[in-house]
């Protein structure tokens, strides 16, 4: 029983809606019973045509859907292509005229893609259903760190197309251009961020665009420990500038470190003076050349995401020169003069005598 209905009071015509059942290919029947004289029923007749779906209407390349098919002649032998080529697949129907096949969808370029399926030794034409290929793009390996190489492929684009690689803004240089089935492949070396997540983005000249999500570490690295100058290494030098050596101990990351120093002679180290911050540095250790004064110092430690340590302060104060080169200028100038005027008396005596 499909489904049941009642006679309104007074009336003669009853209305029911009911499913078509899954059955095949040809003219159906359809009957209604009278509850009061079933022996007499009322009839009618429909046709049941063939129909195929896709599930999903959307997919990649490399992926799976299904093939769904109901309506068509009962066991009989049915061919599937797809884009008009053979699917590979063979199958007959059930005793109801449908199936349900699985496909994995070809490396072919974005847009719209044809199923056919055609039933042997039948009159039935062609019946069509369509699948819609997006663009996909994947990394190799797929969590690289800051400064590793890595290499982008894509699929399901535009044949032929040049494809804009964006690593979050940042565009990516020479980039590459799809093969025929809408395909490419391209290295690059991720760059240095700040932030924990990024995002590569893919775009052809038709529009089509793919983006992956690259999770990067956001734990900082740990903080290096001053080491010189110290409490016991506090004086440099006595006269004009010096070369400081400054040392603290190796951190590691698998990113990579960076180091950076800072030297004032305030414990506010802002504003520095040129010179006094250094940047990038690969080794834990610096040589600075500085002018007499009394200097503070600081280090931290940036690892290749971006990520940066405390400031590690040293909490000895250092001493470069006793007078600066000036001092020693002035020093000598002053001495020079009074050395001349000690010659002149001296000589002016001498001539004095043996007047």
């Amino acid at each position: 029983m499909l489904a049941t209905g009642e006679v309104p009071a007074n009336e003669t015509q009853v209305t029911v809606s009911f499913t078509i059942p899954e059955a095949a290919y040809g003219i159906n029947h359809v009957q209604f019973l009278r509850s009061f004289r079933p022996e007499s029923p009322y009839g009618f007749t429909f046709s049941v045509v063939p129909d195929i779906k896709v599930s999903p209407t959307s997919s990649l390349p490399g992926r799976e859907v299904t093939i769904t098919g109901t309506g068509f002649p009962e066991e009989k032998e049915v061919e599937l292509s797809f884009d008009g080529k053979d699917a590979g697949l063979e199958f007959t129907t059930s005793k109801l005229g449908s199936f349900e096949v699985y496909f994995t969808v070809p490396q072919t370029i974005a847009g719209k893609h044809e199923f056919k399926a055609t039933v042997k030794n039948t009159a039935l034409g062609d019946i069509l259903a369509s699948l819609h290929i997006g663009p996909q793009i994947t990394l190799t390996p797929a969590h690289p760190g800051i400064g590793d190489e890595v290499t982008l492929t894509g699929c399901g684009f535009a044949a032929k197309s040049t494809v804009s690689i964006k690593y979050d803004e940042a565009s990516v240089a020479d980039s590459p251009t799809t093969d025929s089935s809408g395909q490419f492949s391209h290295g690059f070396i991720v760059p240095e961020s700040s932030e924990d997540n990024h995002v590569i983005t893919a775009t052809d000249k038709a529009g089509n665009m793919a983006t992956y999500e690259l999770p990067l570490e956001g734990e900082a690295p740990p903080m290096p420990s001053p080491i010189t100058p110290g409490e016991r290494q506090n004086r440099f030098g006595t006269f004009g500038a010096q070369l400081v050596n400054f040392a603290w101990t190796d951190v590691s990351d698998p990113s990579g470190i960076t180091y950076i120093l800072e030297i004032d002679d305030t414990l506010s180290f802002f504003p520095l003076e040129p010179g006094m911050r250094k940047t990038g540095l690969t080794k834990p250790g610096c040589t600075i050349k500085l002018e007499p004064g009394t200097y503070y110092w600081r280090v931290k430690a940036v690892d290749g995401a971006g990520n940066e340590s405390d400031w590690a302060l040293s909490p000895y104060p250092f001493q470069v020169g006793l007078f600066s080169t000036w001092y020693l200028i002035i020093g000598g100038l002053i001495f020079l003069v009074i050395f001349i005027l000690i010659v002149r008396v001296f000589f002016r005596r001498v001539r004095e005598y043996y007047k």
